[in-house]
Parts: structure tokens; C-alpha cells; sequence
């Protein structure tokens, strides 16, 4: 299960900063009010999914080679081998998983109303937006779309509240999702 409490309380704190007003926040000094704390949401959805991931992972190591979990000094290793995975990526998720012998681990992760090709764009769509908040600077956010073109994207409220919803869906699927899939590798 994944902890999205602090995700939770900067969404309380960005909709009282709007009010629940119809249409777009103020722009102030040229950039809308409460836009960073949507950005800061991504940031902190992106790592706390990264958290649960890893999480998930070591305890699928540990099942997956019991040696691990005898010997803390052998799991220390291995999972120094392993802990620069990146960000929760569909690639990267499916390229950690590899490592267990568990190929395409969201091939078959899906719920109602999200086949798992729609859980690998989100999580991708999350991702491409964590690292233009994180490293790209810029103040206009882009979204590749079908076509693999970037288009212009804007984060409001209700989209951040969209992925909080992914991500808890997300980390309550996951680890349930994963373990068999390991089991049945070993």
C-alpha cells in the first residue's frame, strides 16, 4: 500500500488556495497562482511511487533469491547493483523487473476503467512531467502525445488529482500484482 498522505494535504492546501471557483487561478507576476504546488505534487507522486516500487522490488529480490533474505551483507550488494533503477517509468519499472527473471511486469496490470497499456502511458505521462519539473526549468510544460508529438500541456488541480487517483490504484495493485509473478519464476 502506498502512503500518499503529504500528496494528500498539498491537494487539501492548493484547493482552498483556489477556492473551488470555476475556471483558471489568477496569474500573478506571469505565472498562475498555486502551480507550484501542482509541480510539487508531481515531484512527490513521482518519488513516492519510485519508494513503492523499490519496496516491492526488494521484497520480490528476497523471495526471488531466499539467499538475500538470509544474509543482509548479500542483499546490501545486490541491491547496490540495483537501487539507480530511475524514476517509475513503464521502461524502467519493466528493465528492474528484467532483473528477476519477470518479463513485461505491467504487461498484464490493469483495473476498471485502465488496461495496462493505459497504466504504462500514465506512468510514463508522470514521469515525462516529474522530469521537466525537476530538470528541464522551463515554465510551459509539454506531453508527448499519439503521435509522439510534444504538445503543450497544462497541470491543473484536477489533473494532479487524476494522477494522485493513478498512483493510489497504482500502489494498491501493484505489489499484489507482482509477487505471483515472481513466485512463479522461482
Amino acid at each position: 500500500m502506498i502512503d500518499l498522505h503529504y500528496v494528500d494535504e498539498l491537494i487539501r492546501v492548493r484547493a482552498m488556495q483556489h477556492g473551488g471557483a470555476r475556471g483558471a487561478p489568477l496569474i500573478v507576476g506571469g505565472h498562475r497562482v498555486g502551480t507550484s504546488i501542482n509541480r510539487s505534487c508531481i515531484v512527490m507522486l513521482s518519488a513516492l511511487l519510485q519508494s513503492h516500487v523499490e519496496d516491492v522490488f526488494k521484497d520480490s529480490a528476497r523471495r526471488a533469491f531466499p539467499r538475500l533474505d538470509d544474509d543482509a551483507d548479500a542483499f546490501e550488494a545486490y541491491w547496490k547493483q540495483m537501487k539507480n533503477w530511475g524514476n517509475p517509468s513503464g521502461d524502467n519499472i519493466k528493465n528492474l523487473y528484467l532483473k528477476l527473471g519477470v518479463p513485461n511486469v505491467l504487461e498484464t496490470l490493469s483495473w476498471r476503467g485502465l488496461s495496462s497499456s493505459s497504466v504504462i502511458k500514465k506512468l510514463n505521462d508522470l514521469n515525462q512531467i516529474r522530469n521537466q519539473i525537476a530538470h528541464g526549468g522551463r515554465s510551459r510544460l509539454q506531453l508527448k502525445d499519439q503521435n509522439g508529438r510534444q504538445q503543450a500541456y497544462s497541470l491543473t488541480l484536477a489533473k494532479v488529482s487524476g494522477f494522485r487517483e493513478f498512483a493510489f490504484n497504482f500502489g494498491n495493485r501493484f505489489s499484489r500484482h507482482v509477487l505471483p509473478l515472481v513466485q512463479a519464476r522461482v
